[in-house]
């Protein structure tokens, strides 16, 4: 039994070159606040995108599900507002960023979880 090799498809440079392309979102992106932190207005969180292979000039457009400081920009604050949070509770809310250069357009995104905690972490027993 002979066995012929198959053809093997190779990928353009330009297929290649995209297949490498990528964009991540690092930040925030586990958050513990207290419930008078939530109360008391939005919470913040930083946020800002890892490129590799791409070329500039870029184009970057941010989207959440919270107030973007600066939409276009490679980093930015995002405020999530809490109405009514309580202790115990997870609140998660999606960010997103496309970037985008000459030959392609990446969208990435991420969730960001903010845990409510008690004003009080502990209760003293005794003297403290």
């Amino acid at each position: 039994m002979s066995t012929v090799p198959k053809q093997r498809q190779q990928l353009s440079p330009l297929a290649t070159q995209a297949s490498l392309s990528r964009v991540i979102i690092t930040g925030d992106l586990l958050l513990s606040v207290t419930e008078s932190d939530a109360a008391h207005g939005p919470i913040k969180g930083s946020y800002s995108i890892e490129i590799e292979e791409m070329r500039e000039p870029l184009q970057v457009s941010w989207g959440a599900e919270g107030q973007v400081r600066s939409r276009q920009a490679r980093a930015t604050e995002i405020a999530f507002e809490m109405p009514g949070a309580r202790a115990g509770q997870t609140w998660i809310y999606a960010v997103q960023a496309q970037v985008t250069d000459r030959r392609r357009s990446i969208v990435t995104g991420v969730f960001v979880q903010i845990f409510v905690t008690p004003d009080t972490f502990f209760k003293c027993q005794y003297r403290c």
